[in-house]
């Protein structure tokens, strides 16, 4: 708590040296945290993975994941860690795990992935792994599967399968369609209701994805896949939309109803290795300003999105610090990173009381690219936009720019500002803005690499000040 509180009055004073043009713009207050079981439902996920592999320890962060506020997880299955010996399946580390972050109000998704050495040409148990081929293998992948569908449908429903299957050139479309496709029906016939994503490709692979939709519907199986899954990893965020704009358009010239799901995606808050991302001189503030990027401007578009990881990995070779939580090296939690904050004010604001508004105009006064997006609160009919400069890969600057808007087709009662990445919520003057019907003109509004809000105090979740 009282690092919190350090927090909001850094970024009090950091918004008055750098803004001092604005000294009439009060803060007012900071967004308060809401727990997952606050929220109905929303957009977002955040990636629980390895914990298969124990690159992280469930017990040593979880106290963390609830208070985050996101509605789901993604876990991944560990068949290996699960069926030791042939044919007996020990729980008990994933029961720990499911059941106690359905408690929390967070619904895991599972994917299913990872293969077992005990069977020959089994698959394998790390990063871009071949699937299992032998007939063997495949016999004991489905009584897994089954295992884990029977024991967890109360909990789940949502499968994903294979994970980065793309990765390796052995898994050609072809197999992975076959392999996926029986999977998929093993896990309908047991829980006929649930929803299948497949692909889950690393980067935004439309050659992939097209190849294996062929195959799906030359075997008339579409209806098997409900989402597409893909991981976006780019230095700027923003710089991967026309791609994943491309895949959405090959999906819907095989089906309207398979929709997309960013399914991982993380940056790294120091420069490592990192495995995706790295060589790259990453810090904690870049962290927060590219996991709110990513995840709004998936928002924008309309793509159910997850930020991977919670917790910082140790894999064999390195520390992957893509986690919200900082890890010491023995797995347990050293503090909560800035990106942790942030993501934890975007979900205590963004639930799926928000419809994005899509007759919405903006006219600006600055040429610098720019993302911005408008929702609608559809109880108060009251707006949120979202905006930050787009153009480079986020900065460890905080350095604001005024500029000026005119926004079209929104409503507001008490407009307010809010710096997402720190919390902060200030008052907006009356001389700052002036209305028309349902056109609003701000001046001078900061602006910089990481996403603000402009938007009615009654949308928000407040500490006052």
């Amino acid at each position: 708590m009282k690092k919190s509180i350090i927090v909001i009055i850094l970024a009090f004073g950091l918004f008055a040296s750098v803004d001092a043009g604005n000294t009439d713009w009060k803060p007012i207050g900071s967004i308060k945290a809401r727990h997952a079981k606050e929220v109905e439902s929303s957009n977002w996920s955040v990636g629980a993975e390895t914990m298969d592999r124990d690159y992280t320890i469930y017990k040593n962060w979880k106290d963390y994941l609830g208070p985050l506020g996101v509605k789901k997880a993604r876990i991944q299955g560990g068949w290996t860690k699960t069926e030791k010996r042939k044919g007996v399946y020990d729980f008990g580390w994933l029961d720990e795990i499911i059941f106690d972050m359905n408690d929390q109000g967070v619904e895991p998704w599972m994917c299913l992935c990872y293969g077992n050495s005990l069977y020959s040409d089994g698959g394998g148990v790390r990063l871009g792994a071949q699937i299992p081929k032998s007939e063997d293998s495949l016999r004991a992948w489905t009584l897994w599967v089954r295992a884990m569908v029977s024991r967890y449908m109360d909990v789940i429903d949502e499968w994903e399968i294979w994970n980065e299957p793309n990765l390796r050139s052995s898994n050609a479309a072809r197999d992975y369609a076959r392999f996926m496709l029986h999977t998929a029906e093993q896990v309908r016939k047991i829980q006929p209701k649930s929803k299948i994503l497949a692909m889950s490709t690393a980067g935004v692979n439309t050659t992939f994805v097209r190849d294996v939709l062929e195959i799906a519907k030359q075997q008339d199986k579409l209806d098997l896949i409900d989402q597409v899954t893909y991981h976006p990893y780019t230095k700027n965020p923003d710089t991967s939309y026309p791609a994943v704009e491309k895949l959405r358009r090959t999906v819907r010239e095989f089906s309207s109803h398979i929709t997309l799901r960013q399914g991982e995606n993380g940056c790294p808050s120091m420069r490592r290795k990192t495995k995706a991302l790295s060589g790259y001189d990453w810090t904690e503030v870049s962290q927060a300003k590219w996991a709110l990027r990513r995840l709004l401007g998936d928002l924008g578009r309309d793509i159910e999105s997850s930020y991977f990881a919670i917790m910082d990995m140790k894999y064999p070779d390195e520390m992957n610090a893509k986690g919200l939580l900082k890890s010491r090296d023995d797995q347990t939690v050293e503090y909560t990173k800035p990106a942790y904050h942030a993501v934890q004010n975007l979900a205590s604001i963004f639930d799926d009381l928000f419809i994005r508004t899509r007759n919405f105009k903006y006219t600006t006064s600055t040429e610098l690219s720019l993302s911005v997006f408008a929702y609608e609160n559809e109880r108060s009919k009251f707006h949120l936009i979202t905006l930050w400069f787009d153009g480079d890969i986020p900065s460890d600057s905080n350095t604001r720019t005024l500029v000026d808007f005119t926004f079209t087709n929104v409503r507001f009662d008490q407009p307010v500002y809010v710096d997402l990445r720190t919390g902060v919520v200030f008052e907006i003057p009356k001389s700052a803005y002036s209305t028309q019907g349902n056109t609003y003109t701000f001046t001078s509004v900061p602006c910089y690499d990481s996403p603000i809000l402009i938007t009615d105090r009654s949308n928000l979740h407040m500490n006052e000040k």
